[in-house]
């Protein structure tokens, strides 16, 4: 299961991109209603533009950010599902922007919204959503057994 939700958070993120570059190219920044607007803008950074201009750097921390939750993910127990399932959605999404950094040099964002500051990608949502995930299943586990481990 863990490999299902890695792969389909990464081709969520693939897929995404490559519809948003070419209903762009077609159509531009399009308002979509109050919530979503479409607009091609390329990150060099990270999260909210942080870090842009450190070069090569992002890469390289984000190849070792995902290897070390990949060995993580794999100490956890089988019953730690939330956990387990909110890494590899974490983990999905890095791959997607990683891909990014290293084939382009830098990640595209293409979702804007005032319910989120900046504008974002699919590989953001799983990234959020994985983190909200893995955070519910350690408050759940820590309640059930008293720790985390």
């Amino acid at each position: 299961m863990l490999y299902i939700l890695i792969l389909l958070a990464f081709l969520a993120d693939r897929f995404s991109k490559l519809w948003a570059v070419n209903y762009l190219a077609e159509y531009g920044t399009t308002r979509f209603n109050a919530l979503f607007t479409l607009r091609e803008t390329y990150n060099r950074g990270i999260a909210f533009g942080l870090f842009q201009g450190v070069g090569p750097i992002v890469g390289w921390l984000t190849i070792l950010v995902v290897l070390g939750l990949f060995v993580y993910v794999h100490t956890l127990p089988v019953n730690m599902r939330l956990m387990r399932w909110g890494l590899a959605l974490v983990i999905g999404g890095a791959l997607g922007n990683l891909l990014d950094r290293v084939t382009v040099g830098q990640v595209l964002d293409f979702i804007e919204s005032p319910l989120r500051p900046g504008i974002f990608n699919v590989a953001d949502v799983m990234i959020n959503l994985g983190m909200i995930l893995t955070l519910v299943g350690a408050i759940w586990q820590s309640s059930v057994t008293g720790s985390v481990d």
